[in-house]
């Protein structure tokens, strides 16, 4: 029996990757129409938007910016954090722009997939909580207790976190960059003490120029 040839192999490894490549898109597929029947499903909140789009904002929703309007899909939203980060279930993300959580007692809360730019959290006590692939950009997290919470890719920048306490929280993939208006997230004060993020995350970190010299000690910048 002959050995194959080298385009034998060739087109053998490209149909592999091409079944692959339909292989995730199924899944990806897969996994939003199970998050949409999970949200179809989900007992009525204050608002509900019609599938594939996404609700008003929470400040214009009845109430306002309550609390209690933070669980709205929360069960979805935790299960379900990359396709609502990613917009696949547009009718799960909750867009706190505007809204004041200052000193709020907010520990478990799940916003994952959240938009919360412009919102402010100062002073809230955000403890063990969810709000992974979040965005955060000019968020006020101003000496806000957020010990515990899972911020995985969440987007900082331009936020506002001085004083903030990360103590035990998940960073992996969080970013503290410049805003579209140049202006960095401020970290003067941040506790990163027990703060779990790679090397590499946290170098990433350490290019940011308000990272004071506690903080760049914990970090390990070079």
């Amino acid at each position: 029996m002959s050995s194959p040839s080298s385009r034998d192999v060739d087109v053998a490894a490209s149909s592999v990757d091409a079944f692959d490549d339909t292989r995730e898109r199924v899944a990806s597929a897969l996994f939003a129409s199970v998050a949409s029947v999970a949200l179809a499903l989900a007992p009525t909140g204050p608002a509900l938007a019609e599938a594939g789009q996404k609700p008003p904002p929470v400040r214009e929703m009845p109430g306002g910016c309550t609390v209690d309007a933070l669980d709205l899909f929360k069960d979805t939203r935790a299960k379900f954090s990359l396709e609502v980060g990613t917009g696949a279930l547009p009718e799960a993300i909750l867009d706190l722009g505007g809204c004041d959580y200052g000193g709020a007692e907010l520990e478990g809360k799940v916003l994952s997939g959240a938009i919360a730019s412009g919102a402010s959290f100062e002073g809230a006590k955000f403890t063990g909580g969810e709000m992974s692939r979040a965005k955060a950009i000019g968020t006020n997290f101003r000496n806000a207790d957020l010990k515990g919470t899972n911020f995985y890719e969440v987007d900082f920048a331009g936020a506002d976190l001085r004083g903030a306490d990360f103590d035990n929280a998940i960073l992996t993939n969080a970013r503290f960059g410049k805003d579209r208006d140049g202006k960095w997230a401020e970290l003067e004060g941040v506790n990163w003490d027990g703060a779990l993020l790679s090397s590499s995350d946290a170098q990433r970190a350490c290019e940011n120029p308000t990272v004071d010299d506690y903080g760049r000690a914990i970090l390990g910048c070079r």
